[in-house]
């Protein structure tokens, strides 16, 4: 027997009934079409996995006494291959065991048969409702985690979820900024990316005041790549626990080591005005160009034929690199060539932020390189700068 079935989806249940007589199921699809749901019907277990492969069905309601599979049979069947749809059986009085069987295997309720017949049919349909409701409600909240996840994967932001001060998830972006693998981080403890028990502390004390009082914490610190290099980052943090709020929260990184070499660039130029259309170069202690300006790629378009921004650093690089632990703010002098234009370098090397800091002008600007080198040198220490060396260069 079919039914025709009502189109719109959103307000209609589609109900398959399985029972191997048919006054009975003729009966419960009447019952049930008269309050609104559409029905379809079927004579067995086999029959009704049928339908349910080719069909699309809202919830499963079963007789258990059936000849050859029971209800009990029906139901492993459709949660092998349908685990999330909703499944009723009815069961005959006095068969509580079969009952208790029937919830062990993934049934969401059971009915017994017997009683007041119209009785029976309306705590069916009540029945009805409440699993198909329950079961579209976790379906929607699985939807919705789905998007969620693939947003917070996607993000270029560096995003992890943080419980007991231990790394739990964590997206790609944010194992690309730390120089991890997303299987390395998870697990891993917070206190590993920190470089000192001291700062690891503090920002432990700022978080946990922050997230008390307000739910959320927004700071700035500095936290450690796997290579050991610093990553100044920006973190902001929400609680997922109010009454616990270190346990557990979400927090997303930004890396802002750039930014603050910009930062530092502007503040740099502010006090050296001259310096403001020229090439600019940083480079870790580990030779890495970390930032480089429009300046320095315009320089090379013009004048570097073809050469790379690793042109503008000098021959000494690797030594020069090597007192950044040593120094800090301490000056030196350089010429090089990059391509057609010879260039006088202004380097800085700086043991807080561990880079040197490349400053370039064009030694035919005579009066720029006068103004330049004289007023850096009344500001030089003493030995500092040691006139000219090697090949012309200046310390």
């Amino acid at each position: 027997m079919t039914h025709a079935t009502i189109p719109d989806r959103r307000k209609t249940i589609n109900v398959l009934i399985v029972d191997d007589e048919p006054y009975l199921s003729e009966l419960a699809c009447r019952f049930l079409e008269m309050n609104h749901f559409s029905t379809e019907a079927a004579g067995s277990a086999d029959e009704a996995m049928a339908k349910i492969r080719d069909g699309s069905y809202d919830i499963v309601v079963s007789d258990y006494q059936m000849p050859v599979k029971d209800g009990i049979d029906l139901l492993r069947e459709v949660r092998k291959e349908f685990p999330a749809l909703p499944f009723i059986l009815f069961t005959g009085r006095s068969r509580e065991e079969v009952a208790i069987q029937a919830l062990n295997e993934g049934a969401d309720f059971y009915l017994q048969k017997g009683g007041d017949t119209k009785v029976q049919f309306v705590e069916l349909a009540h029945k009805i409702r409440r699993a198909v409701e329950r079961r579209r409600a976790a379906a929607a909240i699985e939807e919705r985690n789905e998007v969620l996840g693939a947003i917070l994967a996607a993000s270029p932001f560096g995003i992890a979820l943080v419980k007991n001060r231990t790394i739990q998830w964590v997206n790609e972006s944010l194992a690309q900024m730390l120089e991890y693998t997303i299987a390395e981080l998870i697990g891993m403890p917070v206190r590993k990316l920190y470089k000192t028990d001291e700062e690891y502390q503090q920002t432990g004390e700022q978080i946990f005041s922050d997230l008390r009082v307000h739910g959320q914490s927004s700071f700035h610190t500095r936290l450690l790549r796997k290579s050991g290099m610093p990553m100044d980052s920006r973190i902001q943090m929400a609680t997922l626990n109010t009454k616990n709020p270190l346990f557990s929260r979400m927090v997303t990184i930004t890396d802002i080591t750039k930014r603050l070499a910009i930062t530092r660039e502007l503040e740099h130029l502010s006090r050296m005005p001259h310096l403001e259309l020229n090439p600019v170069v940083e480079v870790d202690r580990n030779g890495q160009i970390t930032y480089f300006n429009e300046a320095a790629i315009d320089l090379l378009v013009k004048h570097g034929n073809g050469a790379g921004i690793e042109a503008f650093l000098p021959p000494d690089i690797e030594e020069i690199l090597c007192r950044i632990p040593k120094y800090d703010a301490r000056t030196l002098y350089r010429t090089v060539r990059v391509g057609t234009a010879s260039l006088i370098l202004h380097i800085t090397i700086s043991r807080t932020y561990q880079i040197a800091r490349i400053s370039a002008f064009d030694t035919l600007d005579a009066q720029c390189v006068d103004t330049f080198v004289s007023g850096a040198g009344k500001a030089l220490a003493p030995g500092v700068r040691e006139g000219a060396g090697k090949n012309g260069s200046l310390y």
